[in-house]
């Protein structure tokens, strides 16, 4: 698997990258890349295998796109996310098993080392699940824990993976609307 992930990296770094970059009309505001297969590389391979090409990604990106933010998301890899950071990713998004607090720590320790001059902004990691079965009740609670563990600044309240379409439309607007007000509590305090 590591193999053809990373050949899939390679094509998108040697095709798209030039190809985005001679585009004229195209305006971007943010690149994303996704890491999806990230949870069948084992850790010593994505770091010798995938966490290169990532890494020349982001460089030749920044190189040609000086201005637009680069987000990325290993799904399942959650241990490289200090080194994307170090890549010099200015988001880094966290899924549904990442633990928070660990995360917010470790990238922290590894500020430093970061490229934009400060820890990265996180994306993530509510849980779509609890769309589907929580309550509003449940779902206010759940979004105060993760903007106490992650902070209410620096950070894009998201889901930690994507919508099977069997969310609650009520559910989902008290999301958001528990993103704002419990963000806007916790800045003004």
């Amino acid at each position: 698997v590591s193999v053809c992930v990373c050949v899939s990296v390679c094509v998108l770094r040697h095709v798209y990258i030039p190809k985005i970059s001679r585009t004229k009309q195209t305006i971007i505001i943010i690149f994303q890349l996704f890491e999806a297969m990230g949870s069948y590389i084992s850790e010593p391979n994505f770091n010798k295998f995938e966490l290169k090409h990532l890494e020349n990604i982001a460089t030749r990106l920044r190189e040609r796109h000086p201005d637009i933010p680069l987000m990325v998301f290993a799904r399942g890899a959650q241990y490289a996310n200090s080194g994307l950071q170090k890549a010099g990713y200015d988001v880094v998004t966290l899924d549904t098993e990442a633990d928070r607090k660990s995360q917010v720590a470790a990238l922290e320790s590894h500020k430093e080392d970061a490229p934009i001059g400060r820890r990265v902004t996180l994306q993530g990691n509510f849980d779509p699940k609890l769309l589907q079965t929580g309550t509003p009740e449940i779902i206010r609670r759940y979004v105060k824990d993760m903007l106490q563990e992650m902070g209410p600044q620096n950070m894009i309240a998201n889901l930690g993976e994507g919508l099977s379409g069997k969310e609650k439309p009520e559910l989902v607007k008290e999301f958001v609307d528990a993103i704002h007000a419990t963000s806007a509590e916790m800045i003004s305090a």
